[in-house]
């Protein structure tokens, strides 16, 4: 719920430092950072269970959004592509840096961690799935 309250905190400063004008590097940087505090703030509640958050699905969702965060972070404080560039995965390297760690990071090791511990984290105890 912090990371919540944090993330939507981060969200109105840039919206504010934007509609005063404010050129700050900053302002991007709470828009990044506070976007993906929202989402592990979401991520963290959807994972909550009777008995509090699941620890190996809690662990992952902080693994992957520290990983978001950073590297929103690193393409922010990286300079600006050039024509000629060097490229990572044929790519320009602030786009490979973004669609790996924001796009392609959370869209597989998320569902993965999940249906790995459906069975011992989310399902009711003394009920199991039909191929266990």
């Amino acid at each position: 719920m912090i990371a919540l309250v944090v993330g939507l905190l981060g969200i109105v400063g840039a919206y504010v430092g934007v509609l005063l004008g404010l050129t700050s590097p900053l302002v991007p940087m709470l828009m990044a950072l506070g976007t993906t505090a929202v989402l592990a703030g979401i991520a963290q509640l959807a994972i909550v269970r009777a008995g509090g958050a699941t620890r190996t699905l809690a662990r992952t969702v902080r693994w992957v959004f520290s990983a978001m965060a950073a590297g929103f972070v690193g393409v922010l404080l990286l300079p600006a592509p050039v024509a000629g560039g060097p490229l990572l995965l044929g790519l320009p390297r602030l786009t490979a840096i973004l669609l790996l760690s924001v796009g392609a990071l959370p869209l597989v090791v998320l569902p993965i961690a999940y249906a790995r511990a459906f069975d011992a984290e989310v399902m009711p105890r003394g009920v199991r799935s039909p191929d266990a």
